[in-house]
C-alpha cells in the first residue's frame, strides 16, 4: 500500500494554492467544484501531492501534531527561502547528535513542515 496524498482542509484555498506553489514549488494538476460551496485543488511536487478542500460544510483545519517531511539539499538554503517568503520558523536550523540537520515551520493553515537535510 502507498499513500497518494494528503488532504488539508482550508478556509482559503487561493492562499493554500500561492503558499505552495510560491514555498514550496508546487504546481497545481486539478483544480474543480464537485459542488456549490466547495472547491478543490490538486497540486503536485517534491514526489507528492496535497488535495486543498474549502467547503462551507467542512470547517478547516484548527489542529495541531500533523506535519508535512521534505528531504532538502541544504537546511540553511531551505530556512532563507521560508524567511524571505515570510513562513512562519518553529525551530531550527539545528542539527541533530547524529549530524543530520532540520528546520520545522508552519504553513499558512497551520499544519507543520519539516526540512531535513540527510548526512
Amino acid at each position: 500500500m502507498k499513500i497518494n496524498f494528503i488532504t488539508i482542509h482550508t478556509s482559503d484555498l487561493d492562499q493554500s494554492v500561492d503558499f505552495y506553489r510560491r514555498v514550496l514549488g508546487m504546481q497545481v494538476s486539478r483544480r474543480f467544484s464537485p459542488r456549490p460551496g466547495m472547491e478543490i485543488a490538486f497540486m503536485d511536487g517534491s514526489g507528492m501531492q496535497v488535495e486543498f478542500i474549502s467547503d462551507d460544510k467542512t470547517p478547516p483545519f484548527s489542529g495541531s501534531g500533523i506535519s508535512l517531511g521534505f528531504y532538502v539539499p541544504d537546511v540553511e538554503k531551505t530556512a532563507a527561502h521560508l524567511k524571505e517568503q515570510q513562513v512562519e520558523i518553529l525551530s531550527g536550523p539545528s542539527t541533530m547528535k547524529n549530524g543530520v540537520k532540520i528546520l520545522q515551520a508552519r504553513d499558512c493553515n497551520g499544519v507543520g513542515l519539516g526540512f531535513v537535510q540527510q548526512l
